[in-house]
């Protein structure tokens, strides 16, 4: 995960040893309904954030890895929530709306800027895979995109917060396109890129 030196491999190797035993410490007998890419997806965000609840928080639903991992193979968009997201995705075709000047304009309407965001990204949400770590709105609107005909590939829908972020990642849930969501409040940027890091990993077979 970006270590070169041998003490950074060592480093590396032994908090990825941790990581692996304290999933199992969290998941016991459940670790058998995961299956290895998905184990792979949830050792990243636990390794991220040191919070081996994250075992238990992952929902993947419609088989998203593969799906995720067809759309960077096929060369498909990234578009997100926050500009943080945005930085931390190792991937040239990702984007960010919320500081267009037409997102800023829109909000003068009375929306926040992510829904503003997600309206304007609307052409390449679809088909594209969206990455949604902060902001509950952006993930309401884009469920409203999604069941006007919108369709994204797969949403990685993480938003953290105590308002709206819990009950808009359960609606994703509710809908036919592929997620991977937490349960509850829990998420957040870190989230949001460990899981999209590990899609484009897959996608090329590396390391994830």
């Amino acid at each position: 995960m970006g270590a070169i030196s041998k003490d950074g491999l060592e480093i590396a190797k032994r908090a990825r040893e941790i990581v692996r035993e304290k999933i199992k410490d969290v998941l016991g007998e459940k670790i058998k309904n995961f299956s290895k890419e998905e184990l792979l997806i949830i050792e990243r965000v636990v390794h991220a954030t040191a919070d081996p609840e994250y075992a238990k928080l992952l929902v993947f639903k419609n088989n998203p890895i593969y799906h995720g991992v067809k759309a960077i193979k096929e060369g498909k968009p990234i578009i997100t929530d926050v500009n943080m997201v945005k930085a931390g995705i190792r991937y040239d075709k990702t984007y960010c709306f919320i500081d267009d000047e037409r997102a800023y304009e829109l909000a003068k309407q009375g929306i926040t800027r992510a829904v503003a965001s997600m309206r304007l990204a609307k052409e390449v949400i679809d088909g594209g895979i969206v990455v949604i770590g902060n902001a509950p709105t952006a993930l309401l609107e884009l469920i409203n995109l999604i069941n006007s005909g919108i369709k994204p590939k797969l949403v990685i829908a993480v938003p953290v917060g105590f308002v709206k972020a819990s009950e808009a990642k359960e609606m994703i849930r509710n809908t036919d396109v592929p997620s991977i969501s937490t349960i509850g409040p829990k998420g957040g940027s870190s989230v949001a890129v460990a899981i999209a890091n590990g899609i484009i990993a897959l996608s090329k077979n590396e390391r994830v």
